[in-house]
């Protein structure tokens, strides 16, 4: 055999994903032998994050850079793999210029394990080992007295460690980003994110930019999912969806929530500007009809003696208009897509067909 190749499927996992790996074999007469993980000599420098499952892939257990060493016939080869978090950690904080992240879930997202003991917390990642206690700047690695730079805190039962910790002692960076609240921990491309209390309303009001300002506004109802006409409803929340698209929620005068299908952010402007979905103002307040008027508008009928604001609110725009003058009288003529016509006759409905 003259060389290893191996492949990994993906060199920058998850934690959680499952990579294979792929190994082949050449020979000097310019034979490839395609070889099964389980028949080489697999070995992972760091089994805290990468674990060899039976069939030969590797399952990734938590955040950080391991090395893959695969030898077969004398010949090694070895690979690196940078595994980060898909989905972020909560509760970092910032307290006093100094950054905290919650030290169970984050020891448990680097592969490790953390559990109460002695009135503190008792840490294991890999080969180290540490312990220390909220309010109390004495701690020990590996068994060894250390004195961390500020003391743990609790909140809300949560103990919080100083990410200088990770920088200090496990040889991490950890960057606050002070836009969004929320602190990053890498080992090199291998990363993880903790966000804060704050970041998810700052991530929220950043996607909904200039559609902010019509949350708590009112409008009334025209003609949108069958809600009821004229009814009035008030904005409280433009929620951002995954499909870069946003809900509206509203609130009607009864207090029930009501919510819109996803829609673009332009879609949601046009909603509420261009009068045929909303209304920005009180209708019968606008127009003073009769109940009997307002009854044939929302029942989406017209009668004769109607105006034109009444059949516009009852039937919409038309499709066309045509407008005579004779012996006197202007005759307007709507006609709509569906064929159905109706004419005025110096402003009141007086032909339908």
């Amino acid at each position: 055999m003259s060389k290893l190749t191996v492949a990994i499927s993906e060199l920058k996992p998850f934690v959680g994903d499952t990579v294979d790996v792929n190994i082949q074999e050449t020979y000097t007469n310019g034979a490839n032998i395609k070889v099964v993980p389980t028949a080489a000599n697999v070995t992972v420098d760091k089994p805290h994050l990468l674990r060899i499952e039976p069939d030969g892939s590797l399952k990734v257990l938590g955040v950080g850079i391991s090395k893959v060493t695969i030898a077969s016939n004398g010949i090694s080869e070895t690979v690196t793999i940078s595994a980060s978090l898909r989905s972020n950690l909560k509760y970092a904080k910032m307290i006093g210029g100094v950054v905290y992240v919650p030290a169970k879930s984050v020891f448990q997202a680097l592969g490790g394990t953390a559990a109460a003991s002695n009135g503190g917390l008792d840490v294991k990642l890999g080969d180290t080992s540490l312990f220390f206690k909220a309010k109390d700047k004495n701690a020990k690695l590996n068994g060894e007295n250390i004195i961390l730079k500020t003391a743990p805190v609790t909140e809300k039962g949560e103990m919080l460690i100083p990410a200088s910790l990770f920088t200090d002692k496990l040889g991490a960076t950890v960057k606050w980003d002070n836009k969004w609240r929320q602190a990053n921990i890498s080992f090199g491309d291998a990363e993880m994110t903790i966000v804060s209390p704050e970041t998810a309303s700052l991530v929220k009001k950043a996607m909904q930019g200039s559609l902010a300002k019509y949350i708590g506004k009112s409008y009334w109802v025209n003609d949108f999912l069958g809600w009821d006409r004229f009814s009035k409803v008030t904005v409280t929340d433009i929620l951002p969806d995954d499909s870069s698209g946003f809900v509206v929620v509203f609130k009607s005068a009864s207090g029930k929530t009501l919510k819109s299908d996803v829609l673009s952010s332009a879609s949601v402007s046009q909603l509420f500007s261009d009068g045929y979905s909303f209304l920005n103002y009180d209708p019968y307040k606008k127009y003073k009809w009769s109940a009997s008027v307002w009854n044939k508008i929302k029942a989406g009928k017209i009668d004769y003696g109607m105006t034109k604001e009444q059949v516009l609110f009852s039937w919409g725009e038309p499709a066309g208009k045509s407008t005579v003058t004779e012996s006197g009288k202007t005759i307007e003529t709507w006609v709509y897509a569906n064929f159905d016509t109706v004419a005025f006759i110096n402003g009141k409905v007086s032909i339908i067909i």
